[in-house]
Parts: C-alpha cells; structure tokens; sequence
C-alpha cells in the first residue's frame, strides 16, 4: 500500500444537470472512459467521486496512484466532485455542489484520515503549487474550518411506514379477524380448540413483526 499523505479535491467541472436521470456510477463510467479513450491514462484519474445526491463512488483503487495532481500523485487521495461548471476559484461551496454533497464530502474525508493517519493534508487542487485552475471552484481549508450545515442524509421511513412491518401488522390482523369468524360458527370445546391454533399462529406472527422492527432499528427497511 502506498503511503499516503494528502487528499487532493477536485471537481468535474460538469453542469448541475449532466447526466441528471444516470446513477453516479453511470456517471464515473463516462469519466473513465474521458481518461482512457481520450487521454490514454490506464483508467480514471479519481480515486472516489461524491455524486450529486451524495453517494460516493469509488474510481482507481486507492492503493494505485492517482492522476489528478501533476507531480503529487505519488502519496495522494484523489476525491472530485460532480459539478462545478463555471466556477470560480474560491467561489462559495453552495455556489456549485448540494448539501448532500458536502455531507458525503465531509464524512469520506474524516474516514479516510482515519483509516490513513499518515494523511495530514487537505488541498484543493486551486492549492497546489504552479497549478493554474478554478478547480474545485472553493477554498477547501476554509470551507472544512466553516461550521457544516445540517446534516443531510437520506430519508429513512418510519417503522409504521415499514412494508415488512406493514405485512406482520395485516398478518395478525387477519389472523385475528379469522378467529372471530369462526368462533361465531362454534361452540363449546371446538371454540377452545380454534382459540388454541389461533393463538399459537398470533404470537408467531408477533415474534415475526418483532424481528422486523428490530432489523428495522439496524437500518434494514
């Protein structure tokens, strides 16, 4: 593994509305195939990108080096943003990426300097020297010093709005209703009998919904 030092952050210089309906993955395929097809490298030149909606996909592995930052890449993380057409050098962050961005952007970084303590620098590419470009189109030292904004993740539905938790909540529900039919139509020790058999498959049914909620309090939906 190379040891790394810094992580370089870049952007892709693309419209708010490039490649709008393609998942970030699709995106990052035609940006590989910029750095192949057209400039001859051995693959894209990004170790991870922060798609629009904030997913991070990642590019080169990390332990090849990168092609970002000519005459550093040999010890360095390359990260770019999609986004950033126009932008100034140190333009505001909002200016040019979403929040969902600087969240994913913040949280890899922090994971990286974690995973990596050699790592003791981060730069925009703006930052390296006899580099002539906009590019990320943000001071990054400030905008990390700056108070992040709210947190933005992904909307996660509540236990009620659960399908799986929906399924076990309509499952006793039938089992119970079930019941009550039936007992209308009995008596005496069959009525026993059916409160038995009906009993027994409602509290399986109750052990079911209670694993769901709690595979849905682990995050699974």
């Amino acid at each position: 593994m190379r040891k790394l030092d810094t992580i370089a952050v870049h952007c892709f210089a693309t419209r708010p509305d490039w490649m709008q309906n393609n998942s970030v993955e699709e995106q990052v395929e035609e940006c590989r195939r910029w750095h192949v097809e057209d400039r001859g490298w051995s693959d894209i030149g990004y170790h991870f990108v922060v798609g629009r909606n904030g997913d991070v996909v990642e590019g080169r592995p990390i332990e090849k080096q990168g092609a970002h930052v000519a005459n550093f890449n040999k010890s360095s993380v390359g990260i770019s943003l999609i986004g950033g057409h126009g932008a100034g050098m140190y333009d505001a962050f909002s200016d040019h990426f979403t929040p969902e961005q600087g969240f994913a952007l913040r949280e890899l970084i922090g994971t990286l300097r974690a995973q990596f303590p050699t790592i003791t620098k981060v730069m925009g590419h703006n930052d390296f020297p006899n580099v002539n470009k906009a590019c990320p189109g943000f001071n990054v030292s400030q905008w990390l010093k700056s108070e992040p904004a709210a947190a933005v993740q992904k909307t996660r539905i509540s236990p009620v709005q659960s399908k799986t938790v929906q399924a076990s909540a309509m499952d006793i529900s039938t089992k119970a209703g079930a019941a009550v039919s039936a007992l209308t139509m009995l008596d005496g020790t069959a009525q026993y009998i059916v409160l038995g058999f009906v009993g027994v498959g409602v509290l399986f049914s109750i052990f079911i919904m209670k694993e769901r909620l709690r595979h849905w309090m682990d995050g699974v939906k």
